[in-house]
């Protein structure tokens, strides 16, 4: 469950939460919720969302999304965003504890080693 305000860590994953970026609630509905970091100056900006959707074959989407705008030498504002979308599919076949597996394996894979290995790895377009 998701709290407000959320804490979130920057350091590798751990089940120890340090170096926490705290972000609070802007908006809230049935489908979507937004949080973004308090007191940063437009264009510097950090959100977190969370959504929900039904696809036209019934099909289940659900968006978990970060991003990060900084600005940058000659003060043009850039932004990074991070995604995770799940899309699950209105069949029994596929339950909670199936998604749990691949996400868990998505994880594992991008923090190899607690070292974040391959996230670097797949920003250098070595695999």
């Amino acid at each position: 469950m998701i709290t407000d305000p959320l804490s979130l860590s920057k350091d590798s994953a751990t089940d120890v939460d340090t170096n926490l970026t705290v972000y609070v609630k802007r908006y809230a509905d049935s489908g979507r919720s937004e949080y973004s970091v308090a007191g940063l100056t437009i264009p510097i900006a950090k959100r977190f969302k969370v959504s929900h959707d039904i696809g036209k074959g019934g099909e289940e989407r659900h968006l978990v999304s970060i991003s990060r705008t900084e600005v940058d030498t000659a003060l043009v504002p850039a932004t990074l965003s991070v995604n995770l979308t799940i899309v699950r599919p209105p069949s029994t076949a596929i339950t909670a504890a199936i998604i749990l597996e691949e996400v868990n394996k998505l994880i594992d894979f991008l923090i190899e080693g607690g070292t974040n290995a391959n996230v670097t790895a797949v920003l250098n377009s070595e695999v």
